[in-house]
């Protein structure tokens, strides 16, 4: 390593964090042995749990409702009574309704016409925050009812060959169809300013230029937050998205890596994805319907936030100037491929000035047949149950893989993967940077799985440097 992001004394989340991150415990994190155990955790617990937390939000503290909303077969709770069952309903429907109205405070005072002190946000925006992670939290209470029965990890509503026909199939033969921005933009909302430690924090919210997306209630707005150094900071802007089922929007922040970025000389922009945080529908946990309507929530994901993307980047375009960078990561570095061949169709102000790929894969079909997520969900089994055969999926593809030409030059592309990687098959990753011929000085491979990977950057600072001297700064 040549070097790692540190932060000073008045830095936040502290010192604490780099001596952790840089430290032997550090190093034993940032290795692929986690990626097979991550897994088993997430299949035991962690996707089992959410399935009944999720259920749980829409039940409004029935435990009829409750059951009926789990999706597939009822656990029978043997021992534990439904006097149980009702206590544990009661106290997540009373952490869920206090994130709801910490949420709705936050936002009518981030987005409001009354002025707002910067220090009197950022309270709400951590009151938000600590409530939502409240509510994220209570999946433990339903901890005791995984030893009587397993509940599915998903509730599986695997798109139709119709359904998807009837979506996308106009444009199934014309992918640059699927990705073309509308004529007329939608506005975006600016909130007001709220003060960090040492930095400057905003939220844009517009409704999504995907029709598909913006007629589903929950998914239909777009949120992304600011990060800036001060607030008349000259450096360039970041746009950034996340991975799949992580929801950094809602969790308290005693580590933030948008702040980190910032202070490495960043204007960080992180998009939320649809399905996650702020934008995850009603009675679906972070994520869920991503895999668990495909292959159509997947072409609605991927599709959709490339358009919003497309938004946000004209925005930061004409009210920051300076160079823009796009950063995706494992399930958004699909969005970041799909704009590195499409942004050529864009406007030129809707066209990253560079584009960082992390955990990437060049094929979605290797994601879907041989990755070991995908495995670990049971997704295959839910497809082939629902008569997609490998070549009905392949029919697809082009909607979703990377195809055609690299609308940017190769040398302003930065790739980051794993060489542990099985869950995007590193292979694939790079394939791809060799077929869009990607200079070997911008082609990163770390000795990590797929889970470490933003442990192992915060360790090694390359990518970052190299995107810094693309970008002329």
């Amino acid at each position: 390593m040549t070097g790692a992001i540190t932060l000073d004394a008045a830095g936040f989340p502290g010192k604490w964090v780099d001596r952790l991150i840089h430290s032997p415990v550090g190093d034993l994190i940032a290795r692929p042995w986690v990626d097979p155990v991550g897994l088993a955790a997430l299949k035991r617990w962690y996707f089992p749990l959410s399935r009944l937390w999720a259920a749980a939000n829409i039940a409004d503290g029935s435990t009829d409702t409750f059951r009926a909303a789990i999706g597939g077969a009822v656990p029978d709770y043997g021992r534990w009574s439904v006097r149980y069952l009702e206590t544990i309903l009661k106290r997540h429907e009373a952490a869920r309704r206090r994130a709801i109205t910490a949420r709705g405070l936050w936002e009518q005072a981030a987005f409001g016409e009354s002025a707002i002190t910067p220090e009197a946000l950022a309270a709400l925006d951590d009151d938000r925050r600590r409530r939502a992670t409240a509510h994220l939290g209570t999946r433990a209470l339903f901890y005791p009812l995984l030893f009587a029965a397993r509940p599915p990890i998903a509730r599986w509503h695997v798109a139709s060959r119709d359904a998807v026909e009837a979506a996308y199939g106009p444009v199934r033969d014309d992918p640059a169809a699927a990705y073309r921005v509308p004529e007329t933009l939608t506005d975006v909302e600016l909130s007001h300013p709220a003060a960090g430690p040492g930095l400057r924090e905003r939220w844009l919210r517009y409704r999504s230029p995907h029709a598909r997306l913006a007629a589903m209630p929950g998914t239909d707005m777009v949120y992304a937050r600011i990060v800036e150094p001060s607030s008349d900071a000259h450096v360039p802007t970041l746009v950034v998205g996340s991975g799949l089922c992580l929801e950094t929007d809602l969790l308290w922040r005693s580590i933030d890596s948008a702040n980190l970025l910032a202070r490495t000389g960043f204007r960080v922009v992180e998009i939320i994805s649809p399905f996650h945080g702020l934008r995850c529908p009603a009675g679906s946990y972070g994520g869920e319907p991503f895999f668990a309507t495909a292959p159509l929530g997947t072409m609605d994901l991927i599709i959709g936030q490339t358009l919003e993307t497309a938004v946000l980047i004209d925005w930061c375009r004409r009210h920051f100037g300076g160079p823009i960078a796009l950063a995706g990561i494992s399930l958004t570095s699909f969005v970041a491929q799909q704009t590195a061949v499409r942004c050529g169709d864009w406007p030129q102000s809707m066209r990253p000035d560079a584009i960082v790929l992390i955990s990437h894969s060049g094929r979605i079909e290797e994601v879907t047949f041989n990755g070991a997520l995908v495995r670990t969900l049971g997704l295959n089994a839910e497809l082939d149950a629902a008569g997609w055969s490998r070549p009905e999926l392949l029919r697809w593809e082009a909607l979703l893989n990377p195809g055609g030409a690299l609308a940017l030059p190769p040398e302003r592309i930065v790739s980051v993967l794993g060489s542990g990687d099985t869950l995007l098959p590193f292979a694939t990753g790079l394939e791809l940077t060799r077929a869009w011929n990607v200079p070997a000085s911008n082609v990163f491979e770390l000795r990590v799985g797929h889970l470490t990977m933003p442990v192992a950057m915060m360790r090694d600072d390359r990518p970052l440097g190299r995107l810094k001297e693309i970008l002329g700064v």
